[in-house]
């Protein structure tokens, strides 16, 4: 997989799973390259597996620490879609990131991605 052109909207709109998996591998957590083999995704090296970052939250709590993202969760009675909150804020210096996601591995994910790439989420 390759570190192709990824818009705000394009990151919004990829549903939990292992492309977004991979998406958060190479722009956010520094891999260099995702090789797909069958149904099987591994990281550099290849004996590495893929985790799940986007469905996991094990695996998303490696980026809530790496970049310090918020995660809040919202009242019960909220939309599904708007289930958690995902905040990247680092402001005056860059501009605050805000996602919500179905579950808290989806938001952090979107919250990241759109951090590292340059993007402004919902905004």
């Amino acid at each position: 997989m390759s570190k192709r052109v990824i818009t705000d909207e394009e990151i919004l709109n990829l549903p939990p799973g292992r492309d977004l998996d991979a998406h958060v591998a190479l722009r956010v957590m520094g891999f260099k390259e995702i090789t797909i083999v069958g149904k099987h995704y591994f990281t550099d090296p290849i004996d590495t597996k893929l985790k799940l970052y986007s469905t996991d939250i094990s695996a998303a709590w490696e980026i809530v620490d790496k970049l310090k993202i918020q995660i809040i969760p919202q009242s019960i009675g909220a939309p599904d879609q708007l289930s958690y909150l995902a905040i990247y804020n680092n402001e005056p210096f860059e501009s605050k990131v805000e996602v919500f996601g179905r579950t808290a591995p989806e938001a952090i994910c979107k919250a990241a991605l759109i951090t590292v790439i340059g993007g402004s989420g919902n905004e």
